[in-house]
């Protein structure tokens, strides 16, 4: 009798699974802001609001869910076909709500907070991005993997990025003093909250005024003597930038040609082409000590 009881027993929970939506368990992940999203199933409609948050969800093989993107979310080429709900200049929470998105990932410091916070009022999930340090790219990886229902993809593609990562790391024979150039007036860097900044030490340089409190700090004339950069870095589309810095030979970077320019996506994109932007970094900084 025990033996009969035990099989309706199994045939009933074996009914239970079978039911529609049964089955599915709830995806919970925490992200960059320390918030806990949840879904009750993998997001199929997903509005993403930073280049880099797209080129994470097609590392995931997730891009055929991207239902809105900013402008500039142009990698890869079919990315530029998605339709676009703002740009830096401003987000249309409206154009995001028309796209019937059943997942919102925002840019924490990009992306406004009032945008965020109608977003949490309406009950549509939020995954916030924010990667700061060299290893939050793959986290995100795997967190947007999850939420999309690729999570195998997603762990794949944050491996692939981790074990690219090892393998750039590198010790110089010396360690160069490095002056990341954000904007020339006023003339700002990056402060150590920054990727970048991340990257730099990463490749065996010293990054200059990574010690300031806030994250894009202004850099007087008198403080950047003093620190002596021995290499000045900046992202840009060509090499007009370093036309500034020409007569400044006070500044051993400039006395001794060290100044190299960067491919602006790939570094300034927190996202799976982060160690492209990385591989440049390192190079140049071997080369520059190496010619020294």
């Amino acid at each position: 009798m025990c033996r009969i009881y035990a099989f309706l027993a199994h045939l009933l929970l074996m009914a239970v699974l079978l039911l529609p939506g049964a089955a599915l368990a709830a995806i919970e992940v925490t992200d960059d802001a320390g918030n806990t999203v949840t879904l009750d199933r993998p997001a199929e409609r997903v509005v993403a609001l930073a280049p880099h948050i797209v080129e994470m969800l097609y590392a995931v093989e997730a891009g055929e869910r991207l239902v809105g993107a900013l402008q500039g979310s142009d990698y890869p080429e079919a990315a530029k076909q998605i339709p676009r709900v703002g740009s830096y200049r401003g987000i249309a929470l409206e154009a995001i709500m028309a796209r019937e998105p059943d997942l919102v990932v925002t840019w924490r410091s990009g992306t406004p907070r009032s945008v965020v916070e109608r977003l949490d009022a309406l009950g549509v999930p939020v995954y916030e991005s924010e990667p700061r340090r060299l290893d939050d790219v793959a986290d995100n990886l795997r967190d947007l993997g999850l939420l999309t229902g690729h999570s195998k993809v997603g762990e794949r593609a944050a491996r692939a990025f981790e074990s690219r990562l090892a393998a750039l790391r590198q010790t110089l024979s010396e360690t160069p003093r490095v002056f990341y150039q954000l904007g020339h007036n006023p003339l700002t860097t990056l402060g150590d909250g920054h990727i970048i900044t991340q990257a730099i030490r990463h490749c065996g340089g010293k990054p200059l005024f990574a010690e300031r409190s806030v994250l894009v700090p202004e850099i007087g004339r008198e403080a950047l003597i003093e620190a002596r950069p021995e290499v000045i870095l900046s992202a840009s589309r060509s090499d007009d930038w370093q036309r500034a810095w020409q007569g400044h030979d006070w500044l051993p970077a400039v006395r001794d040609g060290h100044l190299y320019t960067l491919d602006p996506d790939p570094i300034s994109r927190p996202g799976p082409r982060l160690v492209e932007g990385i591989a440049q970094v390192c190079q140049v900084l071997e080369r520059a000590t190496r010619s020294s």
